[in-house]
């Protein structure tokens, strides 16, 4: 299996056809031919299906393109790191950030990286942490910042971040001046939260269950617009970090309490493959994001306390 047989077999999967592949690849056709019908005989699997209309994959080729991708791009990432050094990475690297730290990391994340790496890459996504690990584990990402990564297996785990959990609402601190709010107090609340398996989900219900008081859990949503949309008219109250709503809290829109006896607390982690080979590129920008949180943690802008 050569990695020019891969890349000719991915164009000809992207386009479904053989000639128009040929063109955009300037080779003759039957040579592209040649070369995929070499790959199949090696393989001993159809890859495509032909036809007058074009081809397409069979169950052998779309299992072939998810793993031709992986290899072409590990090569890709082995060539960037072979002429890199440690002060000038090179090459593409891919992020993938817990949702409630988006708003607040990612600027800056993307800032810094241009000024400082101008030759990396850098790919960023924010996810939902559920859906964030399952990107690392599907190796669609270099690098994840996710919360409560402790249980996830073959992975490489640094905890950079314990965070602080708050009931965020509409007019919740009337009679609270101290900012805070006594755990037994939430079950008064009716909130809004994730549905499960999503990790803040399982977190304050295990929370929930060790401190034997339950909670007012009265919607289930998944998305972080009809949370917000659900708090910010008043409708329910969520159990959250503080920088996620941060605009609203600082325009006096909504209120937030730290959670006491006992407190919800969480911790981020930068999380990678073990088996995943990982770049002076991925290692720069790892480094980066561990600057970062300390510096926001520092500046007060994220609410909890750095732990590298």
């Amino acid at each position: 299996m050569k990695f020019t047989q891969l890349k000719y077999f991915l164009k000809i999967a992207e386009v479904g056809s053989v000639s128009a592949a040929a063109r955009e690849l300037f080779i003759a056709q039957p040579a592209l031919s040649h070369q995929v019908a070499a790959l199949e005989n090696e393989l001993g699997a159809s890859l495509f299906v032909r036809s007058v209309k074009g081809v397409q994959l069979t169950l052998a080729g779309e299992k072939l393109v998810h793993h031709a991708k992986l290899i072409l791009r590990q090569v890709d990432i082995a060539k960037a790191d072979v002429i890199s050094d440690e002060f000038s990475p090179r090459g593409e690297v891919s992020v993938v950030i817990d949702a409630s730290k988006a708003y607040t990391l990612i600027p800056l994340l993307v800032t810094e990286c241009a000024q400082r790496f101008p030759e990396v890459q850098l790919q960023i996504y924010d996810a939902m942490s559920l859906n964030a690990a399952q990107q690392i584990a599907d190796a669609k990402a270099d690098i994840g910042l996710i919360p409560n990564a402790a249980d996830l297996s073959g992975v490489h785990v640094i905890p950079v971040y314990r965070e602080p959990l708050h009931l965020v609402g509409k007019g919740v601190a009337k009679g609270h001046e101290a900012g805070t709010i006594l755990f037994e107090e939430l079950s008064n609340y009716p909130l809004v939260a994730p549905s499960r398996p999503h990790n803040i989900r399982l977190h304050i219900e295990q929370k929930a269950l060790e401190a034997k008081w339950p909670l007012n859990i009265q919607y289930e949503q998944d998305t972080g617009l009809t949370l917000r949309c659900l708090m910010n008219s008043g409708i329910a109250n969520a159990i959250i970090p503080y920088d996620v709503m941060a605009t609203e809290l600082q325009r006096g829109d909504l209120d937030a309490l730290r959670i006491i006896n006992p407190s919800i607390d969480r911790i981020h982690a930068i999380v990678r493959l073990e088996n995943r080979p990982f770049t002076s590129a991925c290692r720069a920008i790892e480094l980066l994001i561990i600057e970062l949180i300390q510096q926001l943690c520092e500046q007060k802008i994220l609410d909890g306390e750095a732990l590298v």
